[in-house]
């Protein structure tokens, strides 16, 4: 997964990270400079990203609490990476992918 970092204009002190999915979805959620806040956005197919410090605990956390309700998906494929930021920081992004994503 390839994740855009995007400054907004409209809302100093923050960022905009996001994916383009390959079903055609463009997942994002906004983060705030300095924040211990962690945000989160799911897609159609299943796939899940988290950002922010703690990112990779929550990730965790929620699939943890999905698996009955995600049976189909056939279990997740977990990542971790740090993102540059425009601050002179890197940012944590944990993501999911299921091995059976739902169709668009």
């Amino acid at each position: 997964m390839e994740f855009i970092v995007r400054e907004m204009s409209s809302k100093p002190d923050t960022i905009y990270v996001r994916y383009d999915c390959a079903c055609g979805c463009k997942p994002g959620v906004e983060h705030q400079k300095g924040s211990d806040e962690v945000e989160h956005e799911g897609c159609c197919c299943g796939n899940v990203h988290f950002v922010g410090r703690g990112a990779r605990q929550e990730l965790d956390r929620y699939i943890a609490g999905r698996v009955a309700e995600d049976m189909e998906l056939g279990g997740y494929n977990i990542a971790e990476e740090q993102l540059a930021t425009p601050w002179g920081y890197s940012v944590t992004v944990a993501y999911a992918t299921p091995a059976k994503p739902r169709a668009h």
